[in-house]
């Protein structure tokens, strides 16, 4: 809704004051906006119930962060997913993503469904070599590659994406994306258009797809202490 067709109607049905809301939210949009093939970034994480409650039963606190990122683990390897369910993790050392695969921290990435499809590979040439501390405490060297393997009800738009960090929080120091972490990868604020968030899309049907795919395996190779569901999870998002 335009400001003119807000202040036409407001008569009848929208105070002023509701009109200069709509119109500085439509500023605010426009603000927030990159150039074509510039990802507008933010970056997500599974909370654990221990840094947050003094128990094992789920608080306020922590049930606030389930429902902003998504999902959170709780005691005896499970999940609380932000409807309210529990869900068992398995041998996921995560959380499940909308594509049912189990999230890789620097590698997984919630995309809006209408522009991209689930294994959809986003390229970004400027990760490629930029060595990442994993939370588990091991490092790898990314290879430039993440996979859309989950969605958000704010990820809206052909460039928005939402990075996963795993359980590293946007205050832990060893969150390369994070509020203390990499300088030159500023994917925590959705305003910072940077050529370092360049990016282009390989489709499933791409001929060079499965050769990106193995780039991952093998850049995460290592790096897990359950490496097969990590390259079903790579590997899954090309069914």
């Amino acid at each position: 809704m335009t400001k003119q067709n807000c202040l036409n109607k407001s008569f009848k049905i929208v105070p002023m004051v509701v009109c200069s809301l709509i119109a500085m939210a439509e500023v605010g949009s426009a603000r927030y906006s990159c150039p074509e093939g510039m990802a507008q970034s933010t970056v997500y994480f599974v909370p654990h119930i221990k840094d947050y409650c003094s128990s094992a039963t789920p608080c306020a606190k922590f049930k606030r962060q389930v429902r902003m990122q998504g999902s959170g683990t709780l005691p005896g390897n499970k999940l609380l997913t932000y409807t309210g369910k529990t869900v068992d993790l398995g041998s996921c050392e995560t959380a499940f993503g909308a594509s049912g695969n189990c999230l890789i921290p620097y590698i997984s990435v919630a995309a809006d469904p209408r522009f991209y499809s689930m294994g959809d590979i986003i390229d970004m040439p400027a990760l490629k070599g930029k060595v990442m501390t994993l939370p588990n405490g091991k490092t790898f060297v990314h290879p430039g590659y993440f996979i859309v393997q989950d969605t958000g009800g704010a990820i809206k738009g052909k460039g928005r994406f939402d990075f996963f960090t795993g359980s590293l929080s946007m205050k832990d120091p060893k969150n390369t994306f994070g509020a203390k972490g990499d300088p030159e990868l500023p994917f925590l604020d959705k305003d910072a258009c940077t050529n370092t968030k360049r990016f282009t899309v390989v489709r499933r049907s791409s001929f060079s797809y499965q050769q990106k795919l193995l780039a991952i395996e093998d850049a995460l190779r290592g790096s897990s202490s359950s490496p097969k569901v990590m390259v079903a999870s790579v590997f899954g998002g090309a069914k």
